[in-house]
């Protein structure tokens, strides 16, 4: 009896398991596969990205995929220019250099792409310009920086802007908004966004005549004789030394009767006259020259007259302007600069300051001390 009840148990048991697995094979047969009918990217990617150089965009998981129960949705990316723009597995784009790529994104046998622009700047358009003020005054020949002016929105605006002139001949703006006054007269100013140029400003910029110390940039001088040089030239002597605006320097001429330099010597006869000449590159107006001194203690290396100061427009004709100038307090060791000197009022390019008599330099006389006559600073100008 009891042999019997472990065969019947063994055979329940043995039927059960049977049914299971006749069961899980039923299910198994039911699994089937969902093709992928269609993918589209997402509108964050579809009208194009722009990226900076050196970052990055993650593009993975951006398709939706019909129909939604598909089976197969794993992604596979590519780039057309991985140099521009590479993409690795995981759809992590990165911008390498200047220019376009297209990256594809695959799903199940279904492709869609979308454009990478890289650039090494982000354009931010302006909306908005203004200028500090709506009028401004100008000095003829006077130069103003116009970006230093101008407010923009949003205030990282670089798009670029547009400087225009109602009248470059009265007032003149380059492209990189370098305004200059030209001649007396009246011109607008208009500055517009290189993206949109019905964003701008004006202004309104009167041009008056011109008073003060001429601007020395472009100016060179020439001398009558060559330049003595002492050993490691501690006057810093040079042409240009008298209108560098550098206080280190010294324009240093030889006095007629006297010889110096070691490097370079020079000797001027006795009687002999010297001059120097500065090219304004332009001609302006001058009613006035000031002189800056080497120093305050050798009064004996100073100019005290000029016997004639003329102008040319061409360097080689010039008229006489006036004759007799004498630098006043150039004894008094404590007078480093001095006064504006007048002239009368005169247009030339050139200017000529030429010394012969003795009277010209230190005690007047040429056999006294003193082998040179120096200028540290030479400035021209011209007041109302």
């Amino acid at each position: 009896m009891l042999n019997n009840n472990k065969v019947f148990a063994f055979a329940a048991t043995f039927l059960l398991f049977g049914l299971l697995l006749a069961g899980c094979g039923k299910s198994f047969l039911e699994v089937n596969e969902v093709g992928v009918e269609s993918i589209t990217i997402s509108e964050e990617l579809g009208n194009g990205v722009t990226l900076l150089k050196g970052t990055t965009l993650d593009a993975g998981w951006k398709v939706t995929v019909l129909p939604e129960n598909a089976t197969d949705r794993a992604e596979n990316f590519s780039s057309s220019n991985p140099d521009v723009a590479s993409v690795n597995g995981m759809g992590v784009v990165t911008a390498n250099t200047e220019g376009t790529a297209d990256i594809t994104i695959s799903v199940g046998g279904k492709n869609v792409e979308f454009t990478v622009t890289v650039v090494n700047k982000i354009i931010v358009p302006a909306t908005g310009i203004q200028f500090l003020s709506s009028e401004l005054e100008l000095k003829k020949g006077e130069t103003l920086s116009l970006p230093g002016q101008i407010t923009l929105t949003p205030a990282d605006a670089n798009d670029g802007l547009d400087y225009t002139s109602s009248d470059a001949a009265v007032a003149a703006v380059n492209e990189e908004g370098l305004l200059e006054g030209i001649s007396l007269g009246t011109a607008t100013i208009t500055v517009a966004s290189k993206q949109n140029p019905s964003v701008k400003a004006t202004l309104t910029v009167q041009v008056m005549p011109f008073s003060g110390d001429y601007s020395r940039a472009d100016w060179t001088m020439t001398a009558s004789h060559e330049l003595m040089i002492a050993t490691n030239n501690p006057e810093g002597n040079s042409l240009s030394a008298a209108i560098d605006g550098d206080l280190a320097t010294n324009f240093c001429l030889v006095r007629p009767g006297k010889t110096s330099g070691t490097t370079t010597k020079v000797s001027v006869p006795s009687g002999s006259a010297i001059y120097f000449i500065v090219d304004m590159k332009t001609a302006q107006d001058v009613n006035y020259f000031r002189i800056r001194h080497r120093n305050i203690t050798q009064t004996f290396i100073r100019w005290y007259a000029f016997d004639e100061i003329s102008g040319s427009n061409d360097g080689t004709n010039f008229e006489v302007i006036a004759t007799d100038v004498v630098i006043p307090d150039a004894a008094t060791a404590s007078v480093e600069e001095s006064v504006n000197i007048p002239l009368p009022k005169s247009n030339y390019r050139y200017l000529k300051f030429y010394a012969q008599k003795a009277q010209c330099f230190n005690q007047a006389s040429y056999t006294s001390q003193g082998n040179t006559v120096q200028i540290q600073e030479l400035y021209l100008g011209v007041t109302p």
